[in-house]
């Protein structure tokens, strides 16, 4: 039961991310809006303390409205009492007219605005990058995850008040102002950029920078600080293969506010503070709670949301993983096979600038579902071939099956939607031209027309750099083992066939190659052959120094010599003149 849902909800998972509903998208839309808005209504209203006179203020308090009453003239964002000043008489004055104020004021009016200005923006941002940059994520399920980031960070904006008040009463020396640059908002951009990639989290910091502005009272310097700082965050973590780099990102990110705070102070005419070294001090604060908010929450939305970043790569790239245990076991061809794929991918995605690590990971796991039926892939085969009691069509229907049997082991071991795609493109629809070939021959003298599509695998063609990689290092690999005497000249020549071959049949044409990538892949590919298939000097006289009684440790010298003993120490000598041993 537990395994029949586990099921049921990768699969909902995995039609989610591979959906394109516009239904959906909206109805996310005006739920971001809605949600946005409540978070929003606070900044429409006005939270007075209940003070006395002769009281210290705890922080700032700014009025939200416009009122003239009496010989009492108030102005909107006027700041009615400073944090740390005495509170008088006519501070309360004030206090009790703004609050009369807004019991007869209808919100209805700037919350219609912030609504239409919200959906606007965010409409715009969304189709501008969804036509103009190319890897902009557009999927449902991508776009539910940055609706949830973003609401986080709305949500941490909100309770920042509160966050002030408290610490206002443990730190009383900090002014309250300097509270609000420590709000983490750079952890949504590094959370974006760690689980999807940079030109998203691009996006995602700009439509946010401008939300939490206008969160703060319209503030331009919030909405700077947090684009600089989202920026940094996103940038500090482009390659991520260790927790300690969010860290080290982290202290980036610090060192930015730090900077870009002062320079705000300066272009204003002074530090803001009575202390500059508080804006430091913010500012380095707020990239450490950033980092380690992101080290936090990226596992629990990696595993919510099904993403796999580098981190997780890394541990899938152990060759204690189960799947990969029960492949060397019971595929040990097939583990070699694969081994030998990572090593190819992983050397040409650094050429054209792919992703090298899942690369070289989804290699390991591509043919895992060969494990099923090992005895029925020529590399596992050592002794009676099993296809020669079958029909080409069912050894066809065998070979296709690995590729179903993969993505359901990927499935149930949660490998990550990235690797399950490899495994379900690595092969796209080429055609398996052995037994095609066999069934022509069987079939046409009888006057029978043969299927072709019946010997092609069913697809789909591999839609990424990395998927394509593994089709042309598989399909390369196993053709070299084919090479009676794999010369550097023979190597290049397969390999350049093969690629052709695969261009050809149209089986690159829905990823990201192109013909610089293809002819950079190939020589990359031709320098890791050359070295797996390297030369071996022939050493002088091997038979007679490997037969020596003296090196197999028995008493008697072969050649009858009567003075053994002599002619080990010259035999020595000469040896170790030949290592190069003076």
């Amino acid at each position: 039961m537990n395994q029949a849902s586990s099921e049921n909800r990768l699969f909902s998972w995995e039609r989610l991310g591979r959906g394109d509903s516009g239904l959906n998208k909206l109805i996310l839309l005006a739920v971001i809006i809605g949600l946005s808005a409540v978070l929003f209504l606070p900044s429409l209203t006005f939270f007075g303390f209940k003070y006395k006179p002769g009281d210290v203020a705890i922080m700032d308090m700014k009025s939200p409205v416009t009122i003239t009453s009496g010989d009492i003239s108030i102005k909107k964002g006027e700041i009615i009492v400073r944090d740390g000043q005495i509170v008088t008489e006519t501070d309360l004055k004030k206090f009790a007219l703004i609050g009369e104020s807004l019991k007869h004021k209808k919100l209805i009016i700037p919350m219609t605005g912030f609504l239409v200005f919200t959906a606007v923006f965010m409409a715009i941002g969304y189709f501008f990058a969804a036509k103009n940059i190319r890897k902009f994520s557009t999927l449902p399920k991508d776009m539910l995850l940055m609706a949830v980031v973003f609401m986080g960070v709305l949500v941490l904006m909100r309770s920042s008040d509160i966050a002030a008040l408290i610490m206002k009463e443990l730190f009383p020396a900090v002014p309250t102002a300097v509270y609000k640059y420590l709000i983490p908002v750079a952890a949504g951009p590094m959370l974006v950029r760690l689980l999807l990639n940079s030109e998203t989290a691009l996006v995602f910091t700009a439509v946010t920078s401008i939300i939490v502005g206008f969160f703060m009272g319209g503030s331009l310097d919030m909405a700077a600080y947090t684009l600089i700082g989202g920026v940094t965050a996103a940038m500090g973590v482009r390659h991520c293969t260790h927790r300690s780099i969010v860290i080290k990102a982290g202290l980036v990110v610090g060192a930015v506010n730090s900077l870009t705070l002062v320079s705000i102070a300066f272009i204003k005419g002074g530090s803001t503070f009575s202390e500059p070294v508080f804006l430091v001090f913010a500012g380095v604060l707020n990239g450490l709670i950033t980092a380690v908010l992101a080290v936090g929450i990226a596992p629990v939305l990696e595993s919510a949301f099904q993403y796999t970043t580098n981190i997780r790569l890394l541990e899938l790239s152990r060759m204690d993983h189960p799947l990969l245990k029960e492949l060397a076991m019971r595929a040990p061809g097939t583990y070699h096979h694969s081994i030998v794929i990572g090593t190819l991918v992983e050397a040409a995605a650094e050429s054209i600038h792919a992703n090298p690590l899942l690369a070289r990971v989804s290699a390991y796991y591509h043919d895992i579902g060969k494990s099923k039926m090992p005895r029925y892939f020529i590399e596992n085969i050592s002794d009676e071939n099993k296809h020669d009691d079958l029909a080409p069509s069912m050894s066809a229907l065998v070979l296709t099956s690995h590729v179903k049997e993969g993505v359901e082991l990927a499935r149930q071991y949660r490998l990550g939607s990235e690797i399950t795609d490899v495994i379900s493109q690595h092969h796209g629809t080429s055609l398996i031209s052995y037994f095609y070939q066999k069934a022509k021959t069987m079939e046409e003298p009888l006057g029978r027309a043969v299927n072709e599509e019946e010997f092609r695998y069913h697809g789909p063609k591999p839609q990424t750099k990395e998927a394509g990689l593994v089709m042309l290092a598989d399909a390369i690999e196993a053709a070299s083992k084919t090479l009676p005497d794999p010369t550097p000249d023979k190597i290049r020549w397969l390999t350049q066939k093969i690629v052709n071959k695969i261009f050809a049949d149209g089986q690159l044409d829905e990823c990201e190659l192109t013909l610089k990538d293809l002819n950079l892949i190939t020589q990359s590919f031709n320098r890791v052959f050359v070295g797996i298939y390297h030369q071996r000097i022939s050493y002088p006289e091997p038979t007679r120094i490997l037969k020596e009684d003296r090196l197999e440790g028995a008493g008697q010298d072969l050649s009858g010599d009567e003075n053994p003993a002599g002619d080990d120490k010259e035999d020595g000598r000469d040896r170790l003149k030949r290592l190069g041993i003076p």
